[in-house]
């Protein structure tokens, strides 16, 4: 008797795809309204610049204006890329006023439609979130 070899054939699912660079979907600069404590708490503006990196590198800025104009900067380091976000470290910049969250955290961006899903696990903010479309 013969026997006849069985080849398995997988295809890659989108949704269980990864990378180890940003994808041209996420690049560029996003803004938008967020709020805090389950849309409870008005946060004022994110504006998020996403370039092009390797995992582990540099990734971009996320830049959030509140309600009074303070401003606090965060710099973004890509830690992983799916198939439905990019899952990124952030961590306050240096130079930001003492009211500004310095500790590190995760932050998830996700397309919705055109826009970006911007999902901070940040408790000292209060999980802030906020829907982001492209600026300019």
């Amino acid at each position: 008797p013969s026997s006849t070899p069985i080849t398995a054939v997988t295809s890659p699912s989108s949704s269980s795809s990864s990378s180890s660079s940003t994808p041209a979907r996420y690049l560029g600069t996003w803004e938008g309204q967020g709020t805090a404590l389950g849309g409870a708490l008005p946060m004022g503006t994110f504006r998020v610049t996403v370039r092009q990196a390797a995992v582990g590198e540099e990734a971009g800025t996320v830049r959030h204006t509140d309600q009074i104009g303070g401003v606090c900067t965060d710099v973004l380091t890509l830690k992983q890329v799916t198939g439905t976000e990019l899952v990124l470290s952030s961590k306050g910049a240096g130079d930001n006023p003492p009211n500004c969250v310095q500790a590190e955290h995760t932050v998830r961006l996700g397309p919705v439609g055109d826009d970006l899903m911007y999902k901070s696990e940040s408790s000292g903010s209060g999980h802030p979130q906020a829907r982001l479309s492209k600026a300019g």
